[in-house]
């Protein structure tokens, strides 16, 4: 059971049903697949709801066909130890996930500043807490409107958020000019949901299925540090995508015994 469809919840799902159906049942012969049940829930409309809904019709048909249970429209009433209350049913798991998201910090209330429902601390188009001109908030924490929307808590506005507020303290502190309020500059946004299938949304441009998934393994390998990583990690890729196999299973204990006392 995974409670949260946003796009954590639907590559963890996609990835847990390929991991039961595919991979382990090659490599445990007494492993019945049909036997494990993989519950995505989420109490909104659709899965993964900043996109669009053409791409998001696309990844839940591409979680159905990999055997998740998609529930939507309800939320996760009581979680314990033999499972989750949705809606007044019950359904059994000795295994829960919460992909939902998580609080953000309590800077909101040390700092007594005005906060979302989320408790985010609102700021201005400088990224300072109103009245606090020295104080910025950026990342998680901070909650900003642009175009009458708050700005999703994803990696892209932490990032350009910690380089603005680097440039406006770098013109306070040297006098040069200051630089225009933050914008955020939308790159895109992917999910993968399973094996060779992802989606992709970039502005008005959407795509999904097996060119989106090389997409998102070109920019993934394009981040890496090295050169000598990149192709490393294409080769392993390119291998396990063909073959199916991967490396060895087994736990090693790489610990040295301690040394037997010698018989007198």
């Amino acid at each position: 059971m995974l409670v949260g469809a946003g796009p954590t919840g639907v590559e963890m799902a996609g990835a847990i049903a390929v991991l039961v159906r595919k991979t382990l049942c090659s490599e445990f012969r007494r492993i019945d697949p049909t036997s494990a049940r993989v519950v995505l829930l989420d109490m909104a409309p659709r899965v993964l709801g900043t996109f669009t809904e053409s791409l998001s019709q696309a990844a839940k048909g591409r979680l159905e066909s990999l055997g998740v249970e998609v529930r939507l429209g309800h939320g996760a009433d009581q979680i314990d130890e033999e499972g989750v209350v949705v809606a007044d049913e019950r359904i059994a798991s000795k295994t829960v996930i919460w992909t939902a998201g998580v609080s953000p910090s309590p800077a909101g209330k040390w700092l007594n500043a005005e906060t979302d429902h989320a408790g985010r601390v609102r700021i201005q188009q400088d990224l300072t807490v109103p009245g606090h001109a020295e104080i910025f908030v950026v990342g998680d924490t901070s909650s900003l409107d642009q175009n009458g929307k708050p700005l999703p808590g994803v990696a892209q506005v932490a990032m350009q958020q910690g380089r603005y507020a680097g440039k406006l303290i770098h013109s306070r502190v040297t006098g040069v000019s200051t630089p225009p309020p933050f914008h955020y500059f939308d790159k895109g946004n992917m999910a993968v949901v399973g094996k060779g299938f992802a989606i992709l949304q970039s502005g008005k441009f959407y795509l999904s299925g097996f060119l989106a998934w090389v997409a998102w393994a070109a920019i993934h390998l394009q981040f890496l540090a090295t050169a000598n990583l990149r192709v490393s990690v294409f080769v392993q890729w390119i291998w396990t995508y063909m073959t199916g196999q991967r490396g060895s299973l087994l736990i090693v204990n790489h610990h040295a015994s301690p040394p037997r006392s010698k018989a007198r």
